[in-house]
């Protein structure tokens, strides 16, 4: 039976949002990655769907070696990835999601760029697990079924799929789609959400596609011990992905007694999501970690000795410059008359069975030409599928691709600020006249959990935030700190959490005044009168996403 949680809006962005019928300490062994938007939206799957285009379309993320064949050398000949950490060139994929309107046509849900992806190695008693190791060279595995249509009793001690609908009333959760709601939109960082685990466990054998879960299985227990048997080859790092979805677009299409939600794979109950890993890992970089990181959803920083060591950290800005163009050229996002591929809808509640006709969708190959040349791939338009067209990808060098970065390099001095930069880079104006002097720029910081960094809500919000504002406000009520956050947030405080962040990090504009930065998403932009501050730890407990996912339990 799954349990209330708390309220989205007092909750913050970084340190993992929700978790109904949880609540852990923030330190312990394991740490989060937060991602962005995706590498890639694509209809590839190169662990099932090999050489050929996928039976569904994909969100992607990780390095830019994506391609619809891979192995561990083209993972490692990935020249950027869009996760924080450069050693990891694995790439993680989920199933798209739909929104399907009453007219019949079908509209992808746009992403929020919230997704985490967490790496557990520790046991019930929230101690390092010393019998986990990393993953091998090579390694891929799944988890969920894409055929499911219901729970059939494995969830709970298995894959934990959760879906969140944050919303206005509060919060809706179900193992498959969250009914009974008009919005997934919280006034603070609402969304439809979900998360799936994948098994831990190993047989020693590799991945079989006449058999995908063969190779794994979920733990029971602590230690290599607690798998079960069979699968007592090697426990491996316990991951967690957590995907987030804006359906603010959507508001008013639909009722409480509406299910409008469908997976790309045609599944319009929630169930049959999934998702893939392929390790891509440097070799030894994870291993080490486990063995001394103890970071947990905090924000210490993950570039420690006890952790990935310095220089292993990257900049925001070429997390979200890592992207890709799709190797399958169709229609996957605007308004559709079906899912792309072959996926009829199919509600269940039994098992999905494959389309028996898939013309062109599901099969076709694709090419292997000279090294050097560009791959083609044309996918033949079927009866339940709108046009699709031929895209040519460059086969040896992936190129990232993505915006040009937005900092105060590139930004006019604003009323008030100094044009000057600094070793602040990330804050625009770097200096505030006030009553008190002049308040300086501090750096950029990650926003914690319950407590909030600066304590509270914030003070205001909107569309007239601009970081000189918020610190006139804050002067003028005897706070301490100043904090500016995604563009329209402004919060006051006289103690600040431990949580220094890279500067990439703060670079959004603010909303009343576009020549200022006021932090980013998750991110505080701090001003002090000093321009120091003096760091506090957190002293409660966090709730995170995942019905079981923790520091401390299976």
């Amino acid at each position: 039976m799954r349990s209330s949680i708390l309220d989205f809006q007092a909750l913050a962005f970084l340190a993992a949002f929700v978790a109904p019928a949880l609540a852990g300490p923030y330190n312990g062994p394991y740490f989060t990655l937060g991602v962005g938007n995706p590498l890639v939206t694509d209809r590839l799957d190169p662990i099932l769907s090999p050489g050929k285009a996928a039976g569904h379309v994909h969100s992607v993320i990780g390095g830019n070696g994506f391609a619809a064949t891979m192995d561990f050398a083209k993972t490692q000949a990935s020249t950027c990835t869009n996760m924080p950490i450069k050693a990891d060139l694995s790439n993680y994929w989920m199933p798209t999601v739909y929104f399907h309107a009453k007219n019949g046509s079908f509209i992808r849900v746009p992403e929020r760029p919230y997704h985490k992806i967490y790496y557990k190695f520790g046991n019930g008693g929230n101690q390092r697990d010393n019998d986990v190791v990393e993953f091998p060279q090579g390694f891929r595995m799944l988890t969920g079924n894409s055929n499911l249509r219901s729970d059939d009793g494995t969830i709970d001690g298995g894959t934990q799929l959760n879906w969140q609908c944050h919303g206005k009333g509060g919060t809706k959760e179900a193992a498959g789609f969250p009914k009974g709601y008009t919005d997934c939109n919280a006034d603070y960082l609402g969304g439809l959400a979900a998360t799936i685990r994948f098994p831990s466990c190993w047989n020693g054998q590799d991945f079989n596609a006449a058999n995908p879960m063969g190779h794994m299985a979920f733990p029971k227990g602590d230690g290599l011990a607690g798998c079960p048997a069979g699968f007592q080859k090697a426990r491996f790092v316990e991951i967690m992905i957590e995907y987030w979805l804006d359906t603010k677009r959507f508001d008013g299409e639909y009722t409480a007694n509406d299910q409008p939600w469908v997976l790309s794979n045609g599944d319009p109950t929630g169930f049959g999501f999934h998702a893939d890993f392929l390790n891509g890992w440097k070799p030894g970089v994870l291993g080490k970690a486990i063995k001394s990181c103890n970071v947990g959803v905090t924000a210490d920083p993950l570039d420690s000795n006890e952790c990935f060591g310095p220089g292993s950290l990257q900049d925001g800005n070429a997390q979200e410059a890592c992207t890709i163009a799709p190797t399958i050229k169709e229609e996957i996002g605007d308004v559709l008359s079906a899912l792309p591929g072959c996926n009829p809808l199919q509600a269940g509640p039994g098992l999905a069975t494959a389309p028996k006709d898939c013309a062109g969708g599901t099969t076709s190959p694709v090419e292997k030409p000279p090294t050097g040349t560009s791959t083609t791939i044309a996918i033949k338009p079927t009866s339940t599928s709108s046009a699709v067209q031929v895209v040519s990808k460059t086969s040896n060098t992936p190129t990232p691709v993505g915006p040009t970065p937005v900092g105060p390099s590139t930004s006019a001095p604003a009323s008030g600020g100094s044009g000057s930069s600094g070793s602040t880079s990330g804050l625009f104006p770097l200096q505030v006249g006030s009553t008190s002097g002049v308040w300086k720029a501090a750096g950029c910081y990650l926003d914690a959990l319950n407590p909030r960094s600066l304590g509270g809500n914030p003070e205001w919000w909107g569309q007239q935030i601009s970081s000189t504002n918020c610190v006139k406000h804050c002067d003028s009520i005897g706070k301490k700190y100043a904090g500016t956050e995604n563009s329209g947030q402004c919060f006051c405080g006289d103690q600040l959490i431990k949580s220094k962040a890279s500067p990439g990090k703060c670079t959004s504009k603010c909303n009343g005044d576009k020549n200022e930065v006021c932090g980013g998403a998750g991110y505080l932009s701090i001003y002090s009168l000093s321009g120091s501050v003096s760091l506090s730890k957190r002293t409660s407990h966090h709730r995170q996403h995942g019905r079981h996912f923790n520091s401390g339990s299976i």
